[in-house]
């Protein structure tokens, strides 16, 4: 080795593709060995030779190496770790609406960093065109009622409409419109308590029980059996998201049931799980369009719906960590009804029997509910077209 080797491996070390690294470790390994190698080799080819031009004595000389290796071990070091000070000064550097992938030539220590950066960027985006979407979608449906009202307003006012037959029109799209601000009100809600998670305990029977005598008032002009049954079950939940899940659940079920019609609540314990069941006999939804039905502003019919309903249920139902989901109900091979099924896991058991809660097993308002609810405990719903029992 001459005397230039030390120089030659500093040269070669600047030429380095530290950016392109494939592996730190290996990196950070190879140069400290270098080092090692060259303070060891410098004492067999030249004993005491720098010692003695350098004018040191044996300590000063001892002391001298180790702050050399010390110092080439922190350069080493440094340019080791420069991907990880490129990638933060690249997400830094970043406008709020960049959402590119970071770029996947790291060392493979990075690589699973560098894969759920990216991820995440990919969620973020989804997250982003969804709301887009939600916005343009909310923005139309509230701009239409609104231009509907002002034709008929107009139509009347210049005697072209017949007043009596206008103003009921005029009342159902002012309705129409009140609703979904509401429940565009409730979404944001829901974002904000499902943030804040101040979660408390909360009887779920209780909750239904009351929901179901709000909505009396609207079951009686519409002429509707309900029935509840419900043994108590604790959840840990905010009350308000609770009785807005049930609530908009009981208003789907209502607005698909015939007049005169029957629909329920069931709330129960299964093996594995427990239960909350909404149920009509409205006949059915389309199956073409089941797996949508979560989405803001669709129908059961395949149409373009008007309603958030369904999408603030399976948002309040993650926030549980339950599902909901919907069935088709059938029964002597025709198409009867729609369960509506909110599921939580194993862990969050039923309280004991008249433990918290007052409700009465089979409490029913009007006509019963279908003999397959009867037994709480352990009974199977009716059979779900393409979902096994």
């Amino acid at each position: 080795m001459t005397a230039h080797s030390p120089l030659r491996l500093l040269r070669l070390a600047k030429s380095w593709p530290l950016t392109g690294m494939k592996s730190i470790r290996v990196f950070a390994f190879v140069w400290m060995l270098a080092a090692a190698l060259v303070l060891l080799c410098s004492d067999w080819l030249w004993p005491g030779l720098l010692q003695a031009s350098l004018g040191l004595s044996t300590l000063q000389w001892g002391v001298l190496r180790v702050m050399l290796f010390a110092s080439w071990v922190w350069w080493v070091l440094g340019q080791a770790f420069k991907p990880v000070q490129t990638l933060g000064q690249d997400l830094v550097g970043r406008r709020c609406d960049d959402l590119q992938p970071v770029t996947s030539t790291q060392p493979s220590e990075l690589l699973e960093l560098t894969q759920a950066v990216n991820q995440l960027m990919q969620h973020q985006q989804a997250s982003l065109d969804q709301q887009k979407k939600f916005l343009a979608d909310a923005s139309h449906q509230l701009r239409t009622p609104f231009a509907v009202l002002r034709t008929q307003l107009q139509g009347v006012m210049s005697g072209q409409l017949d007043t009596r037959e206008t103003l009921p029109k005029m009342l159902h799209t002012v309705d129409r419109s009140s609703d979904l601000v509401r429940q565009l009100l409730a979404m944001a809600k829901v974002e904000q308590l499902v943030r804040q998670a101040n979660w408390v305990e909360v009887d779920l029977s209780v909750v239904a029980r009351d929901v179901v005598m709000e909505f009396a008032p609207l079951l009686a002009r519409k002429k509707l059996d309900c029935s509840l049954q419900a043994i108590p079950l604790r959840l840990h939940t905010d009350h308000w998201m609770l009785g807005e899940l049930i609530k908009n659940l009981m208003a789907n079920a209502m607005h698909h049931t015939p007049k005169g019609g029957a629909l329920g609540l069931v709330i129960r314990a299964m093996p594995g799980a427990s239960e909350l069941i909404v149920w009509d006999n409205g006949g059915g939804m389309n199956e073409a369009v089941q797996a949508r039905l979560f989405e803001p502003f669709q129908s059961s019919s395949g149409a373009s719906g008007v309603g958030l309903g369904l999408s603030i249920c399976r948002q309040i139902a993650e926030s549980m960590n339950a599902t909901v989901n919907l069935f088709n109900r059938v029964q002597d091979d025709q198409i009867v009804g729609v369960d509506a099924v909110v599921r939580w896991p194993t862990g969050l058991s039923p309280a004991a029997d008249g433990e918290g809660s007052d409700v009465t097993h089979g409490e029913r308002m009007g006509q019963p509910v279908p003999s397959t609810w009867t037994d709480l405990a352990h009974s199977v719903p009716l059979t779900h077209k393409g979902h096994a029992k």
